[in-house]
């Protein structure tokens, strides 16, 4: 915990997006990052409560492309917040097929997203873009 503390503080100090791989812990590090403002939750397991609170917090949610095999996570991704979605593939990890994932299977979980939340693969795709862009300050 004291090296997390440092490094919440030194995400804050440099204005920066801190994001956060807590599995199993979401809701421990959602309490000690509440203070912030540019808080990114990497590869988002967690509770739907735990979700929502992060959400109104202003704090993004990353799905991976786990998404495409599991329920929990097709639960998550037609919850999110769109203005706070964000998504990824966590390569080589968290594979949507058999093997190793890629970085070009995140398309994998932008069409289920879009099946999920009755919309195009193409806005979803924008959306994440422009989200991605807005949380880590690209021009």
């Amino acid at each position: 915990a004291q090296v997390f503390c440092k490094v919440i503080e030194l995400a804050k100090s440099q204005n920066l997006p801190l994001v956060i791989h807590s599995r199993d812990a979401e809701q421990q590090a959602l309490d000690m990052v509440k203070h912030l403002d540019k808080v990114v939750f990497h590869c988002y397991s967690g509770s739907l409560a735990t979700m929502k609170e992060a959400m109104d917090r202003g704090f993004y949610i990353s799905i991976a492309t786990n998404l495409c095999r599991s329920g929990h996570h097709q639960i998550l991704a037609k919850n999110v917040s769109l203005d706070l979605l964000l998504v990824e593939t966590d390569s080589p990890f968290l594979s949507p097929r058999r093997g190793r994932n890629e970085p070009c299977f995140v398309q994998d979980s932008v069409r289920l997203i879009a099946k999920i939340r009755n919309m195009e693969p193409q806005e979803i795709a924008r959306i994440t873009s422009e989200n991605t862009k807005r949380i880590y300050n690209i021009h």
